[in-house]
């Protein structure tokens, strides 16, 4: 495990892991791949409506994961003695807003440490019912995050079958984009950029999807 600084952090509300958030086209923000050590990299879920308690400086504070509507990405809201941070994009964001009106300086906490993905018992908690861990792929400067994995014998699929679903990020007319590829009847290729779909085509191989948009012509 880390050497960093552990605080004192208690697993209040252990949250749910929903099918369209955790593995759907937005799954690579809600886990967050974290180092225990050299050579184990696991990626932890933020559980929507978990809720931890972790004491800084004598006080308590409380942080929940609640979903953006609108981006379907992760928020957090810390409370402490009545004051709010509002929902925040980072749990680092969250705690540190409540901090400096608790306390008016200027301290910053980790938003991992503070909620516990650091502590073996709690990362155990939010895993322990878990059957599939999303796979972070790392190629160059692009990170593929395999959130379903079907399996097939059909030629030009490498093993791949009905359920698939991985995402990257990339550019796409100059727009830094999310790709999403499936695969149910026939494999697919949506690009979206903001949540609006810039891009749709289906093909019987993902190679021949490729080949047709023409990025990221150097992994073929």
């Amino acid at each position: 495990m880390s050497k960093k600084k552990q605080y004192i952090v208690t697993l209040l509300a252990k949250g749910i892991i929903s099918e369209d958030l955790h593995y759907g086209i937005y799954a690579r923000n809600w886990w967050e791949p974290c180092k225990f050590n050299e050579n184990c990299i696991n990626p932890i879920p933020y559980r929507l409506f978990i809720s931890v308690n972790c004491c800084l400086n004598g006080k308590n504070f409380a942080i929940t994961v609640l979903n953006d509507e609108q981006t379907h990405n992760p928020c957090f809201r810390c409370i402490c003695d009545g004051k709010d941070s509002g929902t925040q994009l980072t749990a680092t964001a969250a705690i540190n807003n409540t901090y400096s009106q608790i306390f008016s300086n200027k301290t910053k906490y980790s938003g991992l440490a503070v909620m516990g993905f650091d502590n073996e018992a709690i990362v155990h908690e939010l895993v322990a019912d878990i059957s599939f861990i999303p796979i972070f792929i790392r190629l160059d400067q692009i990170l593929i995050v395999v959130s379903k994995i079907g399996v097939s014998s059909r030629e030009g699929c490498y093993g791949a079958g009905p359920g698939y679903l991985s995402t990257l990020i990339t550019k796409y007319a100059d727009k830094r984009s999310l790709f999403v590829q499936s695969i149910e009847d026939e494999c697919s290729l949506d690009i979206y950029n903001e949540g609006i779909k810039l891009y749709h085509n289906k093909d019987t191989t993902p190679n021949k999807i490729w080949e047709t948009i023409g990025i990221l012509k150097k992994y073929d």
